[in-house]
């Protein structure tokens, strides 16, 4: 159910749907929040997954007595770094959108409210990734220069990482600045819709 459906069913020709109707709107709407929740927690949950495999990597080659020169080399626990903090902020966020909002099926209210905080939410993940995304072309530069500085990457290899990195940044980008804008049309219907609820 989209939030211009609840919009229209609440400016209902008499005003106020019937009691049968809110409710059946409401767990709806509920329906929709909780998918949003696990849909986030499971991308959460694989991104971190993801982000241990180049730092487990990393362990497994120090433990085997590989070398890595902190000086040199630095540039990598930056860019391992970023989606970490971005990670951290995610999740500081969402609790405080669970704890904002414990009640949140209670009433249309309340759940409206809690869709909205969402929805915010939502976009400042959408900013913070693409903040991200922007410091770790610079990071992403500076660890391929010392690699190469280093003799773990030779020329033609270094070029074919940062055009594939470029690559993941650029697309990565679009993709988030697409979601985001379908996201900010429904902030406005949520946020009116609240007003009328008064």
């Amino acid at each position: 159910m989209s939030y211009d459906d609840m919009k229209t069913l609440w400016k209902s020709p008499h005003n106020r749907p019937s009691s049968e109707e809110t409710e059946k709107q409401r767990e709806a709407f509920v329906a929709s929040l909780r998918r949003q929740h696990r849909a986030f927690y499971l991308r959460i949950g694989l991104a971190m997954t993801l982000m241990l495999v180049p730092l487990a990597g990393l362990a497994k080659h120090l433990i085997e007595g590989g070398a890595f020169a902190l000086r040199q080399e630095w540039a990598a626990l930056v860019l391992l770094a970023l989606p970490l903090i971005g990670a951290t902020l995610f999740i500081r966020r969402q609790v405080r959108h669970h704890r904002e909002h414990r009640d949140y099926a209670r009433s249309v209210k309340q759940t409206v409210r809690a869709a909205l905080d969402a929805n915010q939410a939502a976009q400042q993940r959408a900013k913070i990734l693409q903040t991200l995304l922007a410091l770790c072309v610079p990071a992403m530069a500076l660890c391929i220069w010392q690699l190469q500085s280093v003799g773990k990457t030779r020329p033609h290899e270094a070029l074919s990482m940062a055009i594939f990195m470029m690559l993941v940044v650029v697309g990565s980008w679009i993709g988030i600045s697409w979601s985001s804008r379908k996201l900010r049309p429904q902030e406005r219907s949520l946020t009116t819709l609240l007003e009328e609820l008064g």
